[in-house]
């Protein structure tokens, strides 16, 4: 008896094991549907495992495999990360982080990440306190190269005690104590080479701020957002700024190569003193940006103090052996010649970058004048900030150019990184899985600007190749300083007009001129020049030359030399050039024309004219320029035209004829006139399409009408693949109301059925009717002439008699706001259906799949009586409530005069339309105080009332 019971236990036993593990195994298939999956790919051969965006709140491998090499799980709300959170991603390389919430990672949670590389875990909310990070968390990743800590809530000392066990790291991002120290503790990384410091805390740089890289290998130390170290010169004396940021803080870089400085509010003099230490050192790269104190001057004599780079404030900057050089954003008004041309400069220099500075006045422009003297300069970029807040195109490398046209994107066009990965519809940005974040770039890409100014001339050129810019912007200078001679700037000559003109010269080495929003001023005197000019040679290796937005007037003579010029940007001046102009750029395949300011140019110069002898011409960009037509045989002499970009102008149809433009591969009219494409356009573009397979078509921001006479338009829409937004434009429907024609598309057939189905049908019903009545009443009045005339009578009668309930498919059909289903559903439905046992219509149940609207109407009009439940919600909120009280008012008829029942909340008695009270009597409007409450006895009986016609 025992070995009986043993046996059924052991078997009962065994039931309730098998049923937990199919169960477990049942719920955990259920979790994984439910779970938001990662989106796997490769990439040259890498594993990617895309996690970020989706709201994770821990980390799920379940849809990882455990193959995969590069994980990414930024913008997630992981808050915590556990102990063992990666330990089956053995082969793991690279984990991202970012931006995910962490404020604490337990200190066993890299376990089994022994071969990770790349670790990003910045812009969390992670602390010095041990809970949230122990040093000991980082003693797993032995063989990590990258590590990315920066942006969190001051993260610095618990990072510091964990560099013991990270003596791999070449790459280091990191928050700055509020005193910056970097000790003896940063001794064990002797291969780190990047450095990257976020300042945001940072209060003092100290002369022994940077001591612990004495022996280091350091070569590209950033140092970003000092938001509490500004320094205002009314408030506070040099003493005091330089214990905040001491002038020696750099002596203990030796190996330093590449330096970046962002928004450091201190001053340009005071940063100008920072670089005493780095004379005779190995850097080659130096980039500031944001230098100049936060606080703003009004009058001249502060501007000048404060904003001009003289030969004395910058003397360890001109001492400098740099390569590229880049001071942006820094208020900087004018930099002594002396700066740029010492003999460091002269013999290394090749790229100097003064973007988005305040150099826009005419007078101050010889602060660069010798500028020529630079042997290898190759960049020159001068820029002030633009009066739209925007620079009007971007840096351009012509040497990589893609001819992918994915994006319409004139940055896009010309790109030189590689087109990142997409799988599953995901894009996977090398940037962020590499070995350097945002601000680690090879120094060659910085593109600098100086110009080539040899030296001043008040007498014309009269020489071939002169080429003369007259503008009406000049500026006096207010004050004059020691440091700047008054000779230096501008002089005006004696006569009457107030003419001055100087000349320019270009360094042999030159490639990239960008020269924006600058030739402005106070408008004192009259028109200035600006002469060109060029001996054989000289200019031959320029390439890219941006001029733009420089309130130039009028351009006479040529600009001769520039035999290999690819790149020209004239964009927003009010230039009237001679139709000559563009002739001495054979070699040119880039032309920019953007918002050009003279309302007459294109009419002085043709379009045709401009681009007639550019037989190189690739890239054409005429965008924002009033124009309505172009002529059809436009590219006639340009078989190499590949991008035409033509947005923001006023044409109706297509301008170009596709025929001509057999290599075109990016056509843009966004923002323009049209309404439709005619068959006979579309039908040229769809054929270019498959001539040319990586065509690409921009059409947004069109004012297209989705109408039925346009049916045609809205279909090849659907059908054409080479669209932008995948053919998803906003249009105007034939109502007037803005639509989307990707959800208009989702039915082509119902929108056909919608144009043309009522107009076919009633056709056909017409054709059917009248053959069927001859027919019929060349039978019947042959041989049932009696009984004709009867059941005429018969009808005649039925016509005009009252209607029943019977006669409709539905007893009730109730209006009401979404918002006040509730009261519909549980209140007013089960006294309707249960206790009167009529039948209802209510959209949130009854309506099936198609056009809303008009399923709406087809209920009304199948029902008996309309009963609207008149709110403030459904007055105020509800999409359809005027057109149902409109046709509710307009179904009361002789035969059915009681159609149309009110349910009124009191507070509303005022505010029903006046075409329902016009057709109802006050017996047919039933106030309702309370929608929460159950109907009363006199309200119920009421609505019996009302309905009696119903039983």
């Amino acid at each position: 008896m025992f070995y009986n019971v043993s046996s059924l236990f052991l078997k009962l036993l065994l039931l309730i094991t098998y049923i937990a593990i199919h169960w477990s195994i049942l719920w955990s298939n259920i979790q994984a549907a439910e779970l938001n999956c990662c989106s796997v790919y490769g990439v040259h051969d890498v594993l990617v495992a895309n996690c970020s965006d989706l709201n994770w709140t821990f980390v799920d491998l379940r849809c990882v495999p455990v193959t995969t090499e590069v994980l990414l799980l930024d913008r997630n709300n992981l808050t915590t990360l556990t102990n063992g959170s990666f330990q089956t991603l053995t082969s793991l390389q690279q984990l991202s982080i970012k931006s995910s919430n962490i404020q604490s990672i337990e200190i066993d949670t890299f376990l089994g990440l022994g071969q990770l590389q790349n670790l990003n875990i910045e812009n969390n909310q992670l602390t010095d306190d041990v809970a949230s990070l122990n040093p000991q968390a980082f003693r797993h990743l032995t063989h990590l190269k990258h590590l990315f800590v920066g942006n969190n809530q001051n993260l610095s000392q618990n990072l510091k005690d964990a560099l013991v066990y990270l003596r791999n790291l070449s790459t280091l991002s990191m928050d700055g104590s509020e005193t910056l120290q970097l000790g003896t503790e940063f001794s064990y990384l002797t291969q780190l080479n990047n450095l990257t410091l976020y300042c945001s805390k940072v209060t003092h740089v100290t002369n022994d701020s940077f001591i612990g890289l004495w022996h280091s290998n350091l070569t590209i130390l950033n140092l970003i957002n000092f938001y509490l170290l500004q320094f205002d010169p009314d408030y506070m004396d040099q003493d005091t700024l330089k214990k905040q940021f001491s002038d020696d803080a750099f002596q203990n870089l030796n190996s330093l190569e590449v330096l970046r400085i962002i928004n450091c509010r201190i001053g340009n003099e005071n940063m100008a003193r920072k670089f005493k230490h780095l004379i005779n050192s190995s850097l080659h790269t130096l980039y500031l940006e944001k230098t100049h104190y936060a606080k703003e001057f009004y009058t001249p004599n502060a501007t000048f103090e404060y904003c001009i780079l003289s030969t004395n404030t910058t003397q360890y900057l001109s001492q400098l052996t740099l390569s590229y050089f880049s001071w942006t954003n820094s208020d900087i008004f004018a930099v002594a010649p002396r700066v740029v041309s010492s003999p460091q400069w002269r013999y290394n220099i090749k790229s100097i970058d003064f973007s988005n500075n305040v150099m826009g006045w005419l007078g101050w422009k010889f602060t660069l004048l010798q500028a020529a003297l630079l042997e290898k300069l190759e960049v020159v970029i001068i820029t002030s900030p633009s009066p739209e807040n925007e620079d009007s195109s971007p840096d351009l490398g012509l040497d990589s150019v893609k001819d992918a046209v994915q994006s319409p994107l004139l940055s896009n066009f010309f790109k030189s990184n590689t087109t990142p990965a997409i799988r599953n519809g995901q894009r996977l940005d090398r940037k962020e899985i590499s070995t350097n974040n945002a601000f680690f770039h090879d120094a060659a890409s910085y593109h600098a600007l100086p110009e080539r100014n040899d030296s001043l001339h008040t007498e014309p050129l009269r020489r071939e190749g002169t080429f003369l810019f007259e503008t009406n912007a000049s500026h006096t200078a207010y004050v004059k300083l020691d440091s700047i001679s008054e000779r230096m700037f501008i002089t005006f000559s004696n006569n009457s007009t107030n003419t001055c003109a100087w000349r320019v010269r270009l360094p042999l080495s030159l490639r990239i001129v960008k020269f924006m929003f600058m030739l402005q001023g106070d408008k004192d005197y009259g028109n200035q020049s600006v002469q060109f000019f060029q001996t054989e040679g000289e200019a031959a290796n320029l390439t890219h030359l941006y001029f733009v937005g420089n309130g130039i007037t009028r351009g006479t003579g040529r600009i001769m030399g520039l035999a290999n010029l690819q790149l020209l940007d004239l964009s927003k001046n009010a230039l009237i050039l001679s139709p000559y102009f563009f002739d001495d750029f054979p070699t040119l395949k880039y032309l920019i024309l953007k918002s050009i300011k003279n309302d007459d140019f294109f009419r002085r110069v043709s379009i045709d004219r401009i681009i007639q002898n550019l037989i190189e011409l690739r890239y054409l960009d005429l965008t924002d320029n009033k124009l309505n037509y172009l002529s059809p045989n436009l590219f006639f002499r340009n078989p190499h035209i590949s991008h035409v970009i033509l947005s923001k102008n006023r044409f109706t149809s297509l301008p170009l004829k596709m025929e001509l433009c057999t290599s075109l591969k990016f056509l843009d009219l966004s923002g323009n006139a049209i309404i439709y494409l005619t068959v006979q356009e579309t039908s040229s573009l769809t054929k270019h399409s498959e001539n040319v397979q990586e065509f690409f078509f921009l059409l947004s921001e069109n004012n297209i009408a989705c109408v039925c006479s346009h049916f045609q338009f809205i279909k090849w829409i659907k059908s054409s693949d080479f669209l932008d937004k995948k053919g998803n434009y906003s249009c105007t429907s034939e109502e007037g109301l803005l639509i989307s024609t990707g959800v208009l598309l989702q039915d082509v057939f119902g929108f056909y059925r919608q144009c043309y189905g009522y107009n076919y049908l009633m056709i056909s019903i017409v054709l059917l009717l009248v053959m069927s009545f001859i027919f019929l009443m060349a039978y019947l009045v042959h041989r049932f002439r009696t009984a004709i005339e009867a059941y005429l009578v018969r009808i005649f009668v039925k016509a005009f008699r009252p209607m029943k309930s019977s006669d409709y498919k539905t007893h009730v059909f109730i209006g009401y706001a979404d918002e006040d289903v509730g009261f519909v559903r549980h209140i007013l439905l089960r006294y309707l259906e249960e206790d009167l046992k009529v039948s209802t219509f209510v959209h949130h149940r009854d309506l099936g799949p198609g056009y809303t609207d008009q399923q709406m109407f087809e209920a009304m009009r199948d029902s008996w009586r309309i009963l609207l439940v008149i709110t403030q919600s459904f007055l105020n909120n509800y999409d359809l409530s005027d057109i149902i009280m409109k046709y509710a008012s307009h179904s009361v008829t002789p035969v059915n005069q009681g159609r149309v029942v009110l349910l009124v909340q009191q507070t509303q008695m005022y505010n029903i339309p006046g075409s329902l009270y016009d057709v109802l009597e006050d017996s047919r409007i039933i106030v309702i105080s309370d929608l929460s409450a159950p109907l009363d006895y006199v309200q119920r009986q009421e609505i019996k009332q009302c309905l009696r016609d119903i039983h």
